[in-house]
This record gives C-alpha cells, structure tokens and sequence, in this order.
C-alpha cells in the first residue's frame, strides 16, 4: 500500500489547513495536503490527496477517518490510485473501433436482423409465449356474416341508426366577418356640424 491517500466528499469550504489538521488529531503524520481546484473557475472540486509519511499511517487514515464528518459532509478515504502516463486511455472512455476510430462506451455496432426473445433466442411456432403478448395478429377483414349489427368497426358497434342520439353541435358565438363592424369602416373625411 502507497502512503497517497484519495479524501473524497468534502464540502466545498474546506481547505488545505483543516484537512491537515483532521489527519493530525488522530496522531498520523501528513506530508502533504492538496485540495483539487476547477481550471476553469478556481474553486474547489470536493476531493483532495493527502500523502502521510508512512504506510501505517495511512492504514490508520482509512481505518480511524473514513466516514468522520468534516463540516457536515462523511468523508471517503481510498489509496490514490497511480495518475495515468499522459495519452493513455482513461477508463470508461470510448474504445477504438474495428477500423480504428472511436466506438461508444456500449462497444462496437449490433448486426441488423431478427433479435433473439428471450434467454435462449427465439421460440419455435406454437410454443407458450412465442406470439408475443396479447396472442396472435387479429384480422380487420369485412364484417363476419350471420352476426346482426356488426360491420367493419368490429361486433360491439352498433349501426348508425341504433346508436344514441347525440346533442347538437354548439354554434360559434364569433360574429360572422358580414356582422363584424370593427375594421371595416373608413372615414369620409366630412364633418357634421348640426
């Protein structure tokens, strides 16, 4: 095990100083404390690596500081793992294709074709559950002859004149543009003075 330690879950406020001072209450030696910051923004990413001046210290770190709350927030202690030599691929990256360019993070594309259903592929003809669910395709053919009533809409509906009545549609209440007088008039230009 390395002496460089992973401290993660850390409220935005803390600092170098603090997390120093955490480690040192516990009588572990800390060679140094660094508190990742954003490029971009300069504030502080809630994650920091603190290296201890030996191995057992850092045992005792993930022993005795893992889930210690520190202004309000558990803090999660794991072994730094090693930083990857630059140009080398990062994990959970996009993978190089079949012709060399990149594949999504799901791998390289699925052939077209019938998918397998299920475990074990697809079922033979007539097997339980090999129509899918609701059974097999039904038939919009013509009306089944001898069934009074039924027409091509299916056998619950009735004809047209069997069916009940229905209100009247409702009339527009918008003026017709005839009746409408807004707009449509113009000024003559003549005053009457009576």
């Amino acid at each position: 095990m390395g002496t460089r330690l992973f401290v993660g879950n850390l409220s935005y406020n803390v600092n170098e100083q603090e997390l120093k001072e955490v480690f040192q209450s516990e009588q572990i030696e800390v060679r140094s404390v660094r508190v990742a910051m954003d490029r971009d923004t300069g504030r502080p990413r809630g994650f920091a690596f603190v290296e201890t001046a030996t191995e057992d210290g850092a045992k005792q770190s993930i022993e005795k500081l893992s889930g210690r709350l520190v202004q309000g927030r558990a803090m999660i202690i794991e072994e730094a793992q090693a930083r990857p030599a630059p140009g080398a691929p990062r994990p959970g990256g996009l993978r190089p294709g079949p012709g060399g360019g990149p594949v999504g993070p799901g791998g390289p594309p699925r052939p077209f074709g019938p998918r397998p259903m299920g475990p074990g592929g697809p079922r033979p003809p007539g097997a339980p559950g090999s129509m899918g669910p609701g059974g097999p395709p039904r038939s919009f053919g013509p009306p089944r002859p001898g069934v009074p009533g039924a027409d091509a809409r299916g056998p619950d509906r009735l004809p047209k004149a069997e069916r009940r009545d229905r209100p009247e549609k409702k009339k527009s209440t918008r003026p017709k543009p005839e009746e409408r007088e807004r707009g449509n008039w113009h000024w003559s230009g003549i005053l009457d003075d009576d």
